[in-house]
């Protein structure tokens, strides 16, 4: 799944010559906790609402006057990590987990064509995976090639149950598949898999 059809595209943004009241009243008004700086079209910065506040705590200095006046190109962050609408889901959600970010601007070129969050992330996994659907859920060890994969899905597809949806993580040498099955006969599915020479992982396969 792509960036680009999880963005949100209406992307509220300020000016880097608008002062901190401006910036904090758009963020508050919005509900929102960043906003994109941009400048005749081009994204030039990125500033939070903890940015803000921790404008707002700093001792206010003579020459810079009250908190409130001071401007957004001040205290924004200048180097702001992007994606654009091509990229992956995952990809962005590496980005976020790995720089500790909660959203990243979309870029066509230097031009901000929208925002996904943490929560748009974790929305599209969720979606992904079929968590809210029905059905249920097994764990099966298998090695790691196309083939075992493919025998799988047969087998159970032969049983006549439908595979809602299936998620291969690496697991030491194998693969681990989670399946979610169109089924209430989950003991009689796994004899199946075990009698073809499949794993059925237990709790224990995954703490060690």
């Amino acid at each position: 799944m792509f960036v680009g059809k999880r963005m949100t595209k209406k992307v509220i943004t300020v000016g880097p010559e608008d002062t901190l009241e401006q910036a904090a009243s758009l963020l508050a008004g919005h509900r929102i906790h960043r906003l994109p700086v941009v400048r005749d079209g081009r994204l030039v910065g990125i500033v939070s609402d903890s940015d803000i506040r921790n404008a707002a705590v700093r001792p206010v200095q003579p020459e810079t006057g009250p908190v409130g006046s001071k401007t957004v190109g001040e205290i924004m962050t200048r180097e702001v990590i992007t994606v654009t609408p091509w990229d992956t889901v995952e990809d962005a959600l590496l980005i976020l987990q790995k720089k500790r970010l909660g959203a990243l601007p979309v870029v066509e070129g230097s031009r901000v064509i929208g925002i996904i969050t943490k929560a748009d992330v974790l929305a599209a996994l969720v979606e992904t995976l079929d968590i809210e659907g029905i059905g249920a859920r097994i764990e099966v060890l298998l090695p790691r090639d196309i083939a075992s994969v493919r025998k799988l899905v047969g087998l159970i597809s032969e049983k006549g149950i439908e595979v809602r949806s299936i998620v291969l993580a690496p697991h030491n040498d194998r693969f681990a598949a989670f399946l979610r099955l169109v089924t209430i006969d989950v003991p009689s599915v796994k004899d199946t898999l075990r009698k073809a020479g499949f794993t059925i992982a237990e709790l224990e396969d995954f703490l060690g």
